[in-house]
């Protein structure tokens, strides 16, 4: 170990290559104790020529901390309210889930979603300066935060943690809901589709229990922007009310980004917990609600004081803690999450397909609605963040071999492409062979290396970054960081090329229609014609439109600097 700095280790050696190269986890000794690394270790193919190129980070999807050029953060001070659909309480919904409660909490319990669902009784708040810091750190086609003491994420270990939504179960197909339920939908509102929906007598129905299911989709889980109903979720409710198995991705829901956050970074959030939560937060049977009651202890800042607090302390993340993996010892869970590894006998079947589920690389369908254009996939890398699990990072291997294999979420893939993607990422398979192993938080020196030499090189010089960012809460000095940057800009344009984006199969649309792709570009302020102001409208989340704007005043402008991986953030739920 000499010459190594603290918490340095070194990389392992590539006798029996195979074994390194097709495992999720093995063990090494370390001052006589048994230490696991995390797998699986790179091979031949992985270091190409085309795969360093993109690999670690792919330049379209370069954190904003990334890439020089103004900031915009008007968008965050009164009277805009970012996250308008953060999960809250309408009137008539509790007494509503207490119905539903009475005759359906078996049925919940059976299928895993019981405390899930008692999460939507807490009205969640959001620290939006909180999340927006953060998603100034966040490299989309990874689905990483890029830290300088490494990337983070949530992952499926740490869904299982918050939610108690297991990670095992087959890909989520809305085309295989039952066709015997038939919900009619008049009203769309909340309050008013409870007042609709709600029977208040008698036996909770079939019916009901799905119209419920919708609603605590639409609101508690996915969020939808319109804040109303979205009738793309029915048919995930009658699978959750036959019981069908699915595991799936969704777009929108910051209210998982927000708990891991207060997991993960508490202490350097300076968030606690209030004293009348210490009851409820210690009958807690998920992670999810103590998480939900912490907040910050900072009171009277401003919201660029907020905000510039928790970007500096992003910005001075340089090394992880053992804080930093808030869910390692698994102590509050369901039973199949506390359980120790290695697994006992008479559970070492399914416990093993668990942990293959928390530590396989591989991408994973995003897709919850019916349409043609809504088809996507999403990379899930725990290799890339071993350290969450207690595990000693290695220089991580890329599932990517190419650009073309890179998967963005909703990018407008046909069906056949990615059935095609599935398919393929799904072959690749890694073994798991559990042993008995001591928690740790090290890295070897060669991944030291190769992220450091990543992290310095492209993040904007701190001294240039802080300014920078500070001044994007001060309008005048927008408009003179846009002006100063304006001659820079065109001359770069000049030399760009645009062949380093992944190429994208055309999307059908009908005639007339917007598609979500569009609808994604004037929300965050893409291309657009100079001379039309033109927002986005959602009537609800089945119907985008767009119509010119009448103020030119506020136009694009709010969201023209939100971060960019602001529609493309994704995570992981399981239904049984």
């Amino acid at each position: 170990m000499k010459g190594y700095e603290s918490k340095q280790v070194p990389e392992l050696v590539m006798r029996n290559k195979q074994i390194w190269e097709s495992h999720v986890i093995f063990p090494y000794s370390l001052n006589n104790t048994t230490l696991a690394f995390g797998g699986p270790k790179p091979d031949e193919n992985n270091r190409n020529k085309e795969t360093i190129s993109f690999f670690p980070v792919y330049s379209s999807c370069s954190p904003r901390t990334f890439l020089s050029g103004p900031y915009n953060f008007s968008y965050l001070k009164p009277p805009n309210k970012v996250f308008q659909s953060a999960p809250t309480i309408v009137e008539g919904y509790i007494a509503w889930l207490d119905r539903v409660q009475r005759d359906y909490e078996g049925i919940w319990k059976d299928f895993s979603i019981f405390e899930f669902i008692q999460l939507s009784r807490m009205g969640l708040k959001y620290q939006q300066e909180i999340i927006i810091a953060a998603l100034h750190f966040f490299e989309s086609s990874t689905n990483t935060f890029h830290f300088e003491c490494g990337m983070m994420t949530p992952t499926l270990f740490d869904v299982a943690a918050i939610t108690g939504l297991p990670p095992t179960g087959d890909t989520y197909d809305p085309t295989r809901a039952g066709s015997k339920i038939e919900l009619k939908i008049n009203h769309k509102s909340y309050s008013k589709y409870i007042e609709e929906q709600n029977q208040l007598v008698d036996e909770v129905s079939d019916a009901e229990h799905v119209a419920f299911l919708v609603l605590w989709l639409s609101q508690n889980v996915f969020c939808t922007r319109s804040l109303q109903i979205a009738k793309m979720f029915i048919p995930m409710a009658i699978q959750l009310h036959e019981g069908d198995g699915s595991t799936f991705l969704g777009s929108g829901p910051f209210w998982l980004l927000q708990l891991w956050l207060n997991a993960t970074f508490r202490a350097e959030m300076d968030l606690f917990l209030p004293e009348l939560h210490n009851e409820e937060v210690a009958k807690r049977q998920i992670e999810g609600v103590r998480l939900a009651r912490l907040i910050p202890r900072s009171r009277g800042l401003t919201h660029e004081q907020l905000f510039l607090q928790y970007f500096n302390a992003f910005l001075g993340l340089k090394e992880f803690k053992e804080s930093f993996a808030p869910f390692a010892t698994r102590q509050i869970g369901p039973q199949w999450f506390v359980h120790p590894f290695p697994p006992l006998p008479e559970c070492k079947e399914y416990q093993n397909v668990v942990w293959s589920a928390f530590l396989t690389p591989t991408v994973i369908s995003c897709r919850f609605a019916l349409k043609s254009n809504d088809f996507g996939l999403v990379g899930h890398f725990p290799n890339f963040v071993s350290r969450q699990f207690g595990l000693t990072q290695i220089l991580p291997k890329s599932i990517y071999l190419s650009e073309r294999d890179i998967c963005l979420g909703y990018y407008g893939m046909t069906e056949p492409h990615f059935y095609a993607l599935l398919k393929t990422f799904g072959e690749a398979k890694y073994n798991l062979t559990p042993f008995q192993f001591e928690a740790s938080y090290f890295h070897t020196r060669d991944f030291y290396r190769w992220w450091d030499l990543h992290y310095t090189s492209h993040l904007v010089d701190r001294n240039i970054l802080r300014p920078t960012v500070k001044a994007g809460f001060d309008a005048q000095a927008i408009r003179k960081l846009k002006s100063s940057l304006n001659a820079r800009g065109s001359k770069s344009k000049a030399g760009s090329n645009s062949s380093a984006k992944p190429p994208v199969p055309p999307v059908k649309t009908e005639p007339g229609t917007t598609t979500r792709k569009r609808a994604v570009m004037a929300e965050t302020g893409g291309p657009s014609k100079k001379a039309k102001h033109v927002e986005t409208v959602l009537i609800d989340d089945d119907d985008v439109v767009e119509v010119e704007k009448t103020d030119p005043m506020r136009a694009v402008e709010v969201n023209t600097e939100a971060p960019q991986c602001w529609n493309k953030m994704s995570f992981t739920y399981k239904t049984p």
